[in-house]
């Protein structure tokens, strides 16, 4: 045992790719190797997140770098099997499993993207309500699970058509059917310090 933890804790050599062990209950342990470092001495890729699907059948591993005020992400997918799959535009800075387990979702600065336990992908882009020739910069605040369906805050800086300084900053909550990530309803809100517009369930016409 004391041997296993030395061997656990060693730091790695330069130039390695990060490692991160997944243990699938009483099943054996997988090992995810993320990208290599050779050459990235000053921003190394580092395991950033595991996350454990709530059937226990799949884990995501994300690993990222940053250096001052860039940095980039790479999401694994490992199975009990000891598959490891790469998922393909996985730069995101969240991650969440949907309560069954088959979808992991993720956002980076102002994209969703939903993937399948096959490494199958879809994405969407929110939009805050713009007037005619408005133009927007948004960033993802968070997202969540509510009744089945995803809701996605984010923030947004507006400008004219013709760019030049912010005219007004907005909020914007959009609620989505999973798993088509098809959007149902989109509320957009002068920003509130702390407070971020609601997730309303589609309006219906009487």
């Amino acid at each position: 045992m004391f041997v296993f933890l030395l061997a656990a804790l060693a730091t790695s050599p330069v130039g390695d790719p990060p490692e991160a062990d997944v243990a699938f209950g009483g099943r054996d342990t997988v090992r995810v190797f993320g990208p290599s470092n050779k050459g990235r001495e000053e921003y190394p890729w580092t395991v950033a997140e595991t996350l454990m699907s709530p059937r226990g059948d799949a884990a995501a591993v994300r690993f990222c770098w940053e250096i001052g005020k860039y940095d980039g992400c790479q999401v694994y997918l490992a199975r009990p099997s000891g598959a490891v799959l790469e998922l393909k535009n996985s730069n995101v800075t969240k991650l969440l499993w949907t309560e069954d387990g088959k979808y992991l979702i993720g956002a980076g600065e102002n994209t969703v993207r939903l993937w399948n336990l096959s490494g199958g992908s879809r994405a969407a882009v929110p939009q805050p309500f713009l007037e005619t020739g408005q133009q927007s910069v948004s960033h993802i605040r968070r997202f969540w699970l509510r009744d089945r369906d995803l809701c996605v805050a984010m923030n947004s800086e507006i400008f004219g058509p013709n760019g030049g300084y912010a005219v007004e900053q907005l909020m914007t909550t959009t609620r989505y059917a999973l798993p088509l990530l098809k959007p149902l309803e989109s509320v957009t809100l002068p920003v509130q310090e702390g407070q971020e517009a609601p997730c309303h369930m589609p309006r219906t016409e009487l």
